[in-house]
């Protein structure tokens, strides 16, 4: 078993991963942060973040309008007063009324007139 001392790795593998920690370090230094390091990390975010912004306002207002336009559409309905002989006719009355005295009510008959018509 490999003894441990300060700085020393104990494992082989522990000593490989260091030698590609150190290579890695070497290769891809830690970049030294200007002045303008955060605005332009801010402005970045915010310009990647307005595209998505935009969608999300857009669907909240047509979302909202259509609820909106629901709810008038549902008070607009149930204000409007069906005509009261719907209520209170009975079926034959309503047939009675929508055929006039003289004409047959046999579907039938009224197909022949229409045949024989000029």
């Amino acid at each position: 078993m490999a003894t441990f001392e300060r700085g020393q790795p104990r494992d082989p593998l522990e000593a490989e991963l260091d030698r590609l920690f150190a290579a890695y370090r070497e290769a891809c230094p830690d970049p030294e942060p200007s002045l303008d390091f955060m605005p332009r990390l801010w402005e970045r975010i915010e310009g990647q973040r307005s595209w998505t912004r935009e969608w999300r306002r857009l669907t909240e207002v047509l979302v909202g309008a259509a609820v909106a336009l629901s709810l008038l559409l549902g008070v607009v309905l149930a204000r409007r007063e069906p005509p009261a002989s719907f209520y209170t006719s009975t079926y034959v009355e309503v047939l009675a009324a929508n055929y006039s005295q003289e004409g047959p009510l046999d579907p039938e008959v009224l197909a022949i007139d229409q045949e024989i018509a000029p």
